[in-house]
């Protein structure tokens, strides 16, 4: 038993390494592309270039030679301005390249981060005493909370091909797709952010006044927090800069922040109401379309229901269950971006499939578990009381 949990911690102290240098790389990537991008050091060549097109739209002007536009000479000039045919949307900056590298150390980081609340929290002895039934139990469970992975690193993979477009502008990023995934992101950063710091609460055991499933203290809680709300700040970062308005100077705090609070609402609610498929004729734009209405539903009972109900999607008790909707809900946003990407016609591109797998492997991972739980442990269906409570929604939910 002893050299299991010293093999743990040694789990543990490497993943916690890998955190601290992964939130590092990424907390570096957005200081210099916010200093990279910065309007201060940017503004008096903007002045110069515009000076000097005022000056020559004088000569042109008094040429009888020339009828060239002040709009036709821009246009002439935009190369010189990062190039394109229009110089004041966000599809004619170029993606800084640092940007794909803080996804990557991002999505690296809240993989890391989520295995290691995954391997400190369904584990024997916590809290003290505790013991896991079976051998069997422990692993289900872990396999059942670590199909988030999937979902993670395909959702960073979209983004990153985003940044890696042939045309090296921001025309991916500022997609409706692009934007809504950054926003499921921020919100998953936000939630896990919030478990971390509030973890002896939500997991609290009823009835004890300090016992509770996790708790988290000194520099792993540090490092957790900084891959959760790392990941929150770029992402949010990122969906505010690729906002339609936003377009003229890409990481520009030019958008009243005031006004994002209604930003964030008008795409929700514009997803809510074209959650149905255009083509019920079309069986993948219908199986999208049942996936975000199946996810949405199991983020809702997870969040809403009370205990045992809300313990079905994840089947961890209070260990994991108040944190596992922000994965579910990372799910329903990935399977809405696929639903409209069938109707688009391009459900097929690559970085589409990347989202496609992610879904494919949350799914696996479930069911795995969900088999090794029925089949395979010892302990069911004893040690398994708040899901045989609820045997209507399990059913329903492995349906999903």
């Amino acid at each position: 038993m002893n050299s299991i949990i010293d093999k743990s911690q040694w789990i543990i102290t490497a993943i916690g390494c890998f955190l601290f240098l992964a939130v590092s790389v990424t907390s570096t990537a957005v200081l210099s592309t916010d200093l990279y991008h910065n309007n201060k050091f940017r503004k008096p060549f903007k002045i110069g270039f515009e000076n000097a097109l005022r000056n020559l739209q004088k000569e042109v002007a008094s040429s009888s030679s020339s009828a060239l536009s002040l709009v036709e000479l821009k246009q002439d000039f935009s190369d010189l301005r990062g190039g394109g045919k229009s110089v004041s949307s966000s599809s004619t900056k170029s993606v800084p390249g640092i940007l794909k590298w803080a996804y990557s150390a991002v999505g690296i980081a809240t993989t890391a981060a989520w295995t290691t609340i995954v391997l400190t929290t369904i584990r024997s002895n916590q809290p003290v005493g505790a013991l896991l039934p079976t051998m069997q139990h422990g692993l289900v469970n872990r396999i059942s909370t670590l199909s988030a992975v999937p979902l993670i690193l395909s959702s960073y993979g979209f983004l990153i091909k985003a940044c890696e477009s042939e045309s090296g502008t921001w025309t991916e990023l500022s997609s409706t797709s692009c934007r809504r995934q950054n926003l499921a992101l921020a919100v998953t950063g936000v939630a896990g952010a919030l478990f971390v710091n509030f973890a002896p609460l939500i997991t609290k055991l009823p009835g004890a006044d300090t016992l509770s499933h996790q708790v988290y203290t000194g520099m792993t809680k540090k490092l957790l927090l900084g891959a959760f709300i790392s990941g929150a700040a770029l992402s949010t970062h990122v969906w505010k800069a690729s906002l339609p308005e936003a377009s003229d100077i890409p990481f520009h705090d030019n958008i009243p922040l005031l006004s994002l609070p209604g930003r964030v609402a008008d795409e929700v609610s514009k997803s809510m109401f074209t959650i149905a498929p255009c083509n019920i004729n079309n069986p993948v734009n219908v199986k999208y379309a049942l996936l975000t209405t199946g996810f949405l539903i199991l983020t809702a009972v997870q969040t809403l229901g009370q205990h045992p109900v809300s313990v079905i999607p994840s089947w961890t008790g209070r260990r994991l269950s108040r944190i596992f909707p922000a994965w579910t809900l990372l799910a329903a946003v990935t399977s809405f971006n696929l639903k409209e990407a069938t109707e688009h016609g391009d459900v097929l591109l690559h970085r589409n499939r990347i989202l496609s797998r992610g879904i494919k492997g949350y799914g696996i991972l479930q069911l795995t578990s969900k088999a090794g739980a029925v089949f395979f442990d010892p302990s069911w269906p004893v040690h398994y009381p708040a899901v045989t409570a609820v045997y209507g929604w399990a059913t329903v939910r492995l349906l999903l």
